[in-house]
């Protein structure tokens, strides 16, 4: 009987830790839902004259937590922005979700991108995009070293080595 007490004292506590931890969670993603959300609504405000806005929104399936990411046009939602947005708008979202989970674990300060933003015909929105990776380089200070052949997202750069191809030998293209 007296274990029994025991137990039971057990049970009512780990309902309460288990309650507590499950706060404490919907926090935490209720918190990295709004961070990432703006992080990535604000970047393709700053290339796209009539934006997306991008929410993500953590959602329990098959007794787990799946992330959904929604953009938002004209009040409607759409989840497959390749389908119905083109591949610009994935571009910029893509790297803006990077940009924010680095955000949060901060892991290095360095960004190497291989024609990230290669469905981003426009060139006024190339331009846009140079100048948000400026901005967003100088903001959380960190590197970003890009390869592209798109001339308009160089515009911002702090340098550009351009590499040309002769004969199958890639060389730096000099600067006369």
């Amino acid at each position: 009987e007296r274990n029994a007490g025991v137990y039971q004292q057990t049970y009512i506590n780990i309902l309460k830790a288990r309650e507590i931890v499950s706060t404490v969670a919907q926090n935490t993603q209720k918190a990295i839902e709004i961070h990432i959300s703006s992080l990535v609504s604000v970047a393709l405000a700053s290339v796209f004259p009539d934006p997306y806005l991008f929410s993500l929104r953590f959602a329990q399936r098959r007794n787990k937590t799946e992330a959904d990411l929604i953009f938002i046009k004209n009040g409607n939602e759409i989840t497959d922005i390749l389908e119905n947005g083109g591949g610009g708008v994935a571009d910029v979202a893509s790297f803006a979700l990077r940009i924010a989970l680095w955000s949060l674990k901060k892991t290095r300060a360095t960004f190497l991108l291989d024609e990230s933003f290669k469905f981003l015909h426009n060139p006024n929105y190339q331009e846009k995009t140079s100048e948000m990776l400026k901005e967003i380089s100088s903001r959380l200070g960190i590197q970003i070293i890009m390869i592209s052949d798109q001339q308009a997202l160089l515009k911002s750069a702090d340098k550009v080595i351009e590499i040309i191809n002769i004969n199958g030998i890639s060389t730096i293209k000099n600067d006369s």
